[in-house]
């Protein structure tokens, strides 16, 4: 390599350095001025007043609403339809009854026990709904007032007939057994209930 050719190449590099050299230090001077003087603004202080707090009820009564002018109309009773239900009651008890009734009032004259008041039985809903039918027994005592006490049930194929059956027996009224001039107790009355669903003819 000549030293022209060094010497050539070496002034464009010193050229570029003094060139950066020369910015770098009017950015540095241009940076180094004082800054403006700006307005300052103070922010003023804030004071919250003194205040009394205080509980307020409202004690106003409501105003009493006004009465309708008309009443409203009354609803419609509701329909049920119930089933065409017919029930073959048999009253007749399994005992016989000899039944001698004479004077006034009853008691004049020794007797046996006299249906007075036999209640049907209710025909359970559950039955009727199922199309079952049946019959039910129940033994009791008649008192010496005419009522029945002690009702079990001793013949009842469908239990479903059992509840209404003791219900319906207990409502019985009965003329009391006579001896001698005096009522007295008669247990191991049966009675048996026939439940029968309606049959169209």
């Amino acid at each position: 390599m000549s030293i022209a050719r060094l010497i050539s190449s070496l002034a464009p590099a010193a050229l570029v350095t003094l060139g950066l050299l020369l910015l770098m230090h009017f950015l540095i001077l241009r940076n180094m001025t004082e800054p403006k003087e700006t307005t300052e603004f103070r922010i003023p202080e804030i004071i919250m007043p003194d205040r009394e707090i205080t509980t307020e009820y409202d004690t106003r009564k409501p105003d009493k609403p006004d009465e309708p002018e008309e009443p409203p109309p009354d609803l419609p009773e509701p329909e049920f339809e119930s089933p065409d239900i017919d029930t073959d009651i048999s009253f007749a008890p399994q005992i016989d009854t000899g039944i001698q009734v004479s004077g006034i009032g009853g008691f004049s004259s020794d007797g046996d026990y006299l249906p007075i008041v036999k209640v049907a039985p209710k025909y359970p809903s559950r039955a009727a709904n199922r199309g079952l039918e049946g019959y039910c027994t129940v033994e009791y005592t008649v008192t010496v007032t005419g009522e029945t006490k002690d009702i079990t049930v001793v013949d009842c194929p469908q239990s479903i007939f059992a509840s209404s059956s003791v219900k319906a027996a207990a409502k019985f009224k009965y003329k009391p057994k006579v001896v001698d001039g005096e009522p007295i107790e008669v247990s191991g009355v049966r009675n048996k209930f026939t439940f029968q669903m309606a049959t169209d003819e």
